[in-house]
């Protein structure tokens, strides 16, 4: 971007500000984090049963919708990744809210299992696909020393989505059926997600003469420094070849299936004469997963293969648990 071109609303915000804009780019991607659990596995858990109970589909059908959505996001994610590179995640996030708030509205319009299979995958293919890049993609792009808190944070505000979206469409389905939880969450979705990325949202730092962490274009820092820390690059070609590559998509293709079909089931398996059953469902499940930000410390002193390993370990032992 041009210097003559910088973002008015942005700039001088961040000429007013006591702290780095950067920060203020975290919210905007906690806010996305937060929308894009809408069309979540542990969300669609909460329809299961209403869904084969009016309809008659099963189970099965179900989950088919779910592993569709991840294979389109699987073929299109490969595309969109230069895009981000190119214009960033401020146009990839808008438009994936946009899509995904208003695939999950339609979604109360359900009359076959051919349109939700139509709605629910576009959403799926936006949760797994776009959010993903555009939200690691950001926090990437404005933090490197401070990059795992960053992470934590961003990761923090997704499971905070992840609690809070089933309740959400719990207690909409107790007023008026489950077509008003899928309306309640796309409102959610669109209400959250679209206007802070939309206004504050910035692709790289250099746009406003700043640099990643908070560094102005002169070189003096907002924030206090951590450590002398280069930042790697690599090319796709060079990325493919490394170890750390296939080990992360080995992890990806082995654990993530799993987690989904558990999730999935978790609320039509649970029993409906407990009260207070789906509450429980969302908090126990995902509570834990506020450590991020404790955990945030140990992956700059012990490496982060160490703490992989055994956040690995707790997710075996709860899903045999």
């Amino acid at each position: 971007m041009a210097a003559g071109a910088r973002p008015a609303l942005p700039y001088l915000l961040s000429r007013r500000l006591p702290f780095s804009y950067g920060w203020v780019v975290l919210g905007c991607l906690c806010c996305a984090g937060f929308a894009r659990q809408g069309p979540a596995v542990a969300t669609l858990s909460i329809f299961v049963e209403p869904l084969t109970r009016e309809f008659g589909w099963s189970r099965a059908a179900l989950s088919g919708a779910v592993s569709l959505g991840g294979v389109l996001a699987a073929l299109t994610s490969p595309l969109i990744g230069p895009l981000l590179d190119r214009h960033g995640a401020r146009i990839t996030l808008c438009i994936a809210v946009l899509v995904t708030g208003i695939a999950v509205m339609l979604l109360s319009l359900t009359q076959s299992l051919l349109v939700f299979y139509l709605l629910f995958c576009i959403a799926r293919m936006n949760w797994a696909g776009p959010f993903d890049l555009g939200i690691y993609g950001g926090v990437s792009n404005w933090f490197v020393l401070r990059r795992a808190f960053a992470t934590s944070v961003a990761t923090l505000a997704q499971m905070a989505g992840l609690i809070a979206m089933p309740l959400i469409a719990q207690l909409a389905m107790r007023q008026h059926g489950w077509r008003s939880g899928w309306l309640a969450i796309g409102t959610v979705t669109l209400l959250i997600g679209f206007l802070p990325v939309w206004l504050l949202m910035v692709r790289l730092p250099e746009d406003m003469g700043l640099r990643p962490d908070g560094q102005s274009a002169a070189g003096s820092l907002v924030l206090p420094v951590l450590a002398d820390v280069s930042e790697p690059s690599f090319s796709r070609g060079e990325a493919i070849g490394t170890a750390a590559f296939w080990l992360l998509l080995l992890y990806t293709v082995l654990v993530y299936p799993v987690q989904a079909g558990v999730s999935l089931h978790q609320a039509a398996n649970a029993d409906p004469l407990s009260a207070g059953t789906d509450w429980r469902i969302s908090c126990c499940r995902h509570a834990r997963d506020g450590r991020d930000i404790v955990d945030n410390p140990r992956v700059r002193r012990r490496g982060a293969v160490r703490l992989w390993y055994r956040r690995r370990s707790d997710i075996a032992a709860d899903r045999l648990g």
